[in-house]
């Protein structure tokens, strides 16, 4: 769904390591009876570059001849750097597995030239092949190489950067993944490069990168200026893309009558290129969930056309997972269990997928499809399904087996929840431990003549450091939502790898870890002795204690107390009376 370079987007992953064995062969049947046009043999390789070029996106029949004109020139006149050229040209026109060997080929030669461009473009287009088949790991290891080559402040450097940009998104780092997206724009427009290709695809990326953050204002503004790059590109897979997007943005502000006709008509642009698969199977979901809202059955064949493309692909993400949940619930309600089973062995399948792939490893699932109740049901409707060759002992043995787990699972809870209710009443007895304080004049304690790492201040610095923290915590700065270490660091006249290193050598904590300690010790003290505090809700609390969200607030309370909020506040209430 993403672009990085000069190509429309791949999908299937593709097993090629036999081919790879016969490479040279490939390669010279590729071109075999190729007969470069009368219309071309006068013009030099430029010429043929050029007219690629204005072809790659409308006419891609074409723009193939112009490609293999120019690899079969380069090797007529054993230019390497031509050869190159074309091997990448041919690159650019196939998403198949023809597509990783023409890389091979183009690394092969940039070698013997060493031409450290070429190679950062081969190296960088080889982490897009394996970023497209979901192999995350091949394309880090093949973006981190092409930046080795790549001349730092160039146009290819900031678009590797890019490319490393969408695997944070994959990693829900939002905000690296933006910067790096951002950064890329900023260099296109400082260096007048709007009409390229690729400030359409950087605009497209942000659009999609604010999609997935949620952030639909700012994604819907970079579609729009997607869309006026497009006017003057007419590079349909972009134009497709960019809908799709919109099309997602309209679906999530509730407004399926306007969002539909616009995923319609993606759909359509999206069947001109039936290797778009990942695409395709995006539109279908996102029609089927309109369609699944507004309480029309057809939806099914919708969902059911995107299991059929994620069965066939084994290319899946957690956007696409959410197909089976309905489709389970559905047939569960219909009471068509062969079905339920069918597709609860499908988000088995795909759950396996998105784990091994590590795309967003698979540590929260739904806990109605959680994977050990699926297991377990599936079992059940197994046994169910082949009721008439089980005996009523082994229905009473599966029933006896599902209360002894139940029971388990109560006497676990209750010994949960009574360990937080006894932690709560120590609490209100007890003060939480307060982060380690080191004060200037204890800070000859600290052996400076060890070998520190490189970063390590000096120990005037690192006094200084120590008293600017002490002001933090007697001002009760900590309370600040907006702090991190970012602008502390820049309060304090230092850098964050300085700050980070001195609270860690001076509180024994990373930052967030001493952030935390500092909030929680504050609100518990404050909640023993404000009974007005007492009367507020938990998120109330969380506010007080500088937490932008209860979530944060009960995990950093719970991690560093070892009871929950609510417990807490119900033994002060004890407490009181």
């Amino acid at each position: 769904m993403y672009f990085c370079v000069l190509r429309p987007c791949m999908q299937k992953k593709i097993f090629i390591y036999f081919l790879i064995l016969c490479q040279n062969l490939y390669f010279s049947q590729s071109i075999k009876g190729f007969r470069i046009p009368d219309s071309l043999r006068n013009k030099d390789v430029k010429q043929v570059e050029n007219s690629f070029k204005k072809t790659l996106y409308t006419d891609k029949t074409k723009a193939e001849v112009y490609a293999n004109t120019a690899l079969v020139e380069g090797k007529k006149n054993r230019n390497n750097e031509k050869i190159a050229e074309g091997y990448q040209m041919l690159y650019q026109l196939n998403n198949d597995k023809s597509a990783l060997l023409y890389l091979d080929s183009m690394i092969t030669v940039s070698k013997k030239i060493q031409d450290t461009e070429y190679l950062s473009k081969a190296y960088r287009n080889k982490g897009v092949y394996y970023y497209y088949t979901a192999e995350y790991s091949k394309s880090l290891d093949n973006y981190l190489i092409a930046k080795n080559y790549a001349k730092k402040g160039s146009e290819i450097f900031y678009n590797i950067n890019s490319c490393i940009g969408l695997l944070k998104l994959e990693l829900e780092d939002y905000r690296e993944a933006l910067n790096l997206l951002l950064g890329y724009k900023q260099y296109l427009e400082k260096n007048k490069l709007k009409n390229d290709i690729n400030y359409e695809k950087c605009l497209y990326n942000l659009a999609y990168a604010y999609h997935v953050s949620n952030k639909l204002d700012s994604s819907n503004y970079y579609v729009k200026r997607g869309f006026e790059q497009n006017l003057k590109s007419k590079d349909k897979d972009l134009y497709a893309s960019l809908s799709l997007v919109l099309g997602i943005n309209t679906f999530k502000q509730a407004n399926y009558n306007l969002a539909l006709p616009i995923l319609n008509k993606a759909s359509q642009l999206f069947k001109e290129n039936p290797n778009n698969v990942q695409n395709i199977a995006l539109v279908e979901y996102y029609i089927g969930k309109i369609l699944y809202h507004t309480n029309n059955e057809k939806f099914l064949d919708r969902f059911e056309k995107v299991d059929s493309i994620i069965t066939k692909t084994k290319n899946v993400s957690y956007e696409l997972r959410n197909t089976y949940p309905i489709l389970i619930e559905y047939y569960k309600k219909a009471g068509n269990k062969e079905k339920q089973l069918f597709y609860i062995e499908h988000l088995l399948s795909v759950d396996s997928i998105l784990s091994k792939n590590n795309k967003l490893l698979t540590t929260e699932i739904n806990n109605k499809y959680d994977t050990p109740l699926l297991l377990k049901e599936k079992e059940i409707l197994i046994s169910d399904l082949n009721s008439k060759n089980y005996t009523l002992f082994w229905i009473l043995g599966i029933a006896g087996g599902i209360m002894i787990y139940l029971v388990y699972l109560y006497k676990e809870n209750r010994k949960k929840l009574k360990n937080y209710q006894n932690k709560a009443d120590l609490l209100t007895e007890y003060p939480v431990s307060p982060p380690p304080t080191t004060t200037t004049n204890s800070i000859e304690t600290v052996d400076f003549q060890k070998e520190k790492p490189k970063a390590t201040l000096s120990n005037d610095k690192l006094e200084q450091l120590s008293r600017q923290l002490n002001e933090f915590e007697i001002e009760k700065r900590f309370l600040d939502k907006k702090i991190n270490l970012d602008l502390l660091s820049k309060e304090f006249n230092t850098n964050r790898a300085y700050l980070s290193r001195s609270v860690n050598e001076l509180k024994g904590q990373n930052f967030s870890q001493y952030l935390n300690a500092l909030r929680i010790q504050y609100i518990v003290s404050e909640l023993k002795t404000n009974k007005n505090l007492q009367k507020l809700t938990i998120a109330a609390i969380a506010d007080e204690a500088g937490y932008n969200n209860v979530e944060s607030f009960t995990n950093a309370f719970k991690k560093i107390t070892d009871t929950l909020p609510s417990y807490f506040m119900k033994a002060l209430q004890e407490n009181n009376k």
